[in-house]
């Protein structure tokens, strides 16, 4: 499968493509990777420009715009020159966020030469990405612009795919390299959406226990995390310090528990206030609450993303506090068509508005895992009618089963 990956500036899209790259070599597979800046600053190498990285946005529309025609045009002669079958992917931005205005990232006319397979967003928590933008020109950009480019980078790409009829995935950094080297490599293995509680979620036996479940699970499909995007923790892969210099090294104990059930009232929700006094250059700003909504709107959003561009949902629910995001999400998937399989492990029996919205659910991940053998989830083994129907599990009211 040959992918156009984009990522806002930050989200860390450059090295998880290399780290897929790696992940892929090996493995004995060759990835051929094109990434549209590097080859851009080559070119102007070449020609003896002086084109740099903090000013490069700067530059003349029509001179930018040549030397990113050029780099797409150097891709293309490359793209055309590969062996049939190697699969490329090729790195670049949909959009740029610079001096309060959206400039885009790349001319839609390659995307009618180069026809890729898939698009393909990264993206991270927000806090990680300020993190990463520790530069001069970054300084004075504010976690509200960057949760607007976050959310602009991801709609133009999706935007592009569906003008091609093309599938579009949003993938969470934090997912690991194997996410997009499956969706590359092993186009036939099925994806899934794994939903869980995560506000329920206390103590280490229970995250140990979702922890071999997922891993389980990604034996079988590939797994779209919710958790793989926190907007509340910091990325500790990332460079330490923040570009305003609200945290420095040795900051991770002050930031212990972002993530948790408290973390909107600790350290992280100071950092997404955003809020400074002023200082020497005058460019203080007061706290801003609108980040904190447009976080959780983000979330929201995100996570129904998620479940749309999987072909079915997993539910691990150990708990008998009924989650809102929870069912929220099961009855999406439901109303999109697609298959819901919940395990629900407390004892006493679910809600009907939990059943509700499942294709079918178990008392175990044993129960669940026999049915996916059975019906070739994952594996695509002949399905034995009668081993299926000897099998444990309650059907959902609203869902066809297998």
């Amino acid at each position: 499968m040959n992918v156009l990956c984009t990522g806002m500036s930050g989200s860390g899209r450059t090295s998880y493509v290399n780290n897929v790259r790696l992940h892929a070599l090996a493995r004995g597979r060759q990835l051929h990777v094109f990434d549209v800046r590097d080859i851009m600053f080559h070119l102007a190498r070449e020609r003896g420009d002086a084109l740099e990285e903090e000013t490069i946005l700067d530059v003349f529309p029509s001179a930018l715009g040549a030397y990113r025609a050029a780099a797409m045009e150097r891709i293309l002669g490359d793209v055309r020159a590969l062996p049939d079958g190697e699969p490329w992917l090729i790195v670049t931005h949909a959009t740029f966020s610079w001096n309060y205005s959206v400039v885009p990232g790349l001319d839609v006319y390659y995307l009618n030469q180069l026809r890729p397979d898939a698009f393909v967003t990264i993206t991270d928590g927000i806090l990680s990405i300020r993190q990463r933008l520790n530069e001069e020109r970054w300084r004075r950009v504010t976690i509200n612009n960057l949760l607007w480019w976050r959310d602009i980078e991801r709609s133009a790409t999706e935007m592009m795919a569906a003008w091609q009829r093309k599938p579009h995935y949003l993938i969470g950094r934090r997912q690991g390299p194997d996410t997009l080297y499956r969706l590359i490599f092993e186009t036939d293995v099925p994806t899934a959406y794994l939903s869980y509680p995560m506000t329920h979620f206390e103590g280490s036996d229970l995250h140990a226990k979702l922890e071999a479940f997922r891993q389980r699970l990604r034996e079988l499909v590939v797994v779209f995390d919710p958790a793989a995007v926190d907007d509340y923790t910091l990325d500790p892969n990332a460079a330490v310090g923040f570009s305003d210099g609200s945290a420095g090294r040795g900051a991770a104990g002050s930031l212990a528990g972002v993530g948790g059930t408290s973390h909107k009232t600790g350290r992280a929700r100071d950092l997404l206030l955003d809020g400074h006094p002023d200082d020497a250059d005058g460019t203080g700003r007061p706290p801003n609450p609108e980040n904190l909504e447009h976080v959780d709107g983000q979330i929201v959003d995100r996570d129904y993303k998620l479940i749309d561009q999987a072909q079915l949902v997993v539910v691990y629910y150990p708990t008998t506090t009924l989650s809102a995001g929870v069912i929220c999400e099961m009855k999406d998937a439901i109303h999109r068509g697609k298959r819901v399989y919940a395990v629900w492990l407390p004892s006493t029996p679910p809600s009907p508005f939990f059943t509700r919205y499942c294709t079918r659910w178990f008392r175990d991940e044993e129960q669940l895992f026999a049915y996916f053998r059975v019906t070739g989830i994952g594996a695509h083994p002949p399905v034995d009618l009668e081993a299926l129907d000897a099998l444990p599990g309650e059907a959902g009211e609203a869902a066809v089963t297998v």
